[in-house]
């Protein structure tokens, strides 16, 4: 499948699907997506307690205990629906790359990655960057991702300034001074399992606008359709 063009894949701040909450902030939202968890990350200070559990139970996960953030990544059907994909053998994945390729112009943004979560690492299998420096290594241990957070929930993660994210402040790409900003939306197959995540990021701060949240989540529709319907 062909890619949109940035100018197809282009949505206005003022469209009419945009939503707020009550804070005129914007919540990103896919009427398409089947998320296996209801809640929604915003750009607001993640008031939601049951969304800040799990990612605080995600963390104590990857540092070696249990929760229920383990068991959503250690779900057998999600495990067989990421290896499904075929993303996990080696490349080229012409077709994929050339998607995220399009996010860093689409969206305008510096960094993009196409990101799958097995249950014990992240693997990147398309990346882009307008620096031109990748870099080589294109697994990474779970403690060092923010792709899981987005894969656990099942829902966008939208970080305009990582440095005042309440549960991500500390994480390593925050402070090692890669990530300031982040989008995550996952990757979602037809039976409903996250397999993996289309992500942007900056490493300054950067507020998502509703035109750049919607273009991530049409690109993101593009990736399962290639993926799954191939």
């Amino acid at each position: 499948m062909t890619p949109p063009s940035p100018t197809e894949a282009t949505s206005s701040d003022n469209a009419s699907n945009d939503g707020t909450d009550q804070h005129g902030e914007t919540i990103a939202h896919s009427a398409e997506r089947t998320p296996i968890d209801p809640l929604a990350a915003t750009n607001a200070a993640y008031p939601d307690p049951a969304l800040v559990a799990i990612f605080e139970g995600l963390r104590s996960t990857v540092a070696g205990g249990q929760s229920n953030a383990w068991s959503a990544l250690n779900d057998s059907a999600r495990l067989r629906a990421v290896f499904d994909t075929g993303l996990l053998e080696p490349g080229p994945h012409p077709e994929v790359e050339q998607i995220v390729g399009l996010t860093i112009n689409a969206v305008g943004i510096p960094n993009a990655a196409l990101n799958m979560i097995t249950d014990v690492e992240q693997i990147n299998v398309g990346i882009a960057s307008r620096s031109g420096h990748i870099g080589a290594q294109r697994t990474h241990p779970l403690p060092d991702s923010l792709c899981v957070y987005t894969v656990v929930s099942g829902s966008p993660l939208i970080i305009d300034d990582i440095a005042d994210h309440p549960v991500l402040k500390n994480h390593s790409a925050a402070q090692s001074g890669v990530v300031g900003a982040y989008i995550g939306i996952p990757i979602i197959d037809d039976a409903g399992h996250p397999v993996g995540t289309l992500c942007a990021w900056d490493d300054q701060p950067h507020h998502w606008s509703s035109g750049e949240i919607q273009i991530m989540t049409d690109l993101a529709d593009v990736v399962q359709n290639v993926i799954f319907d191939q």
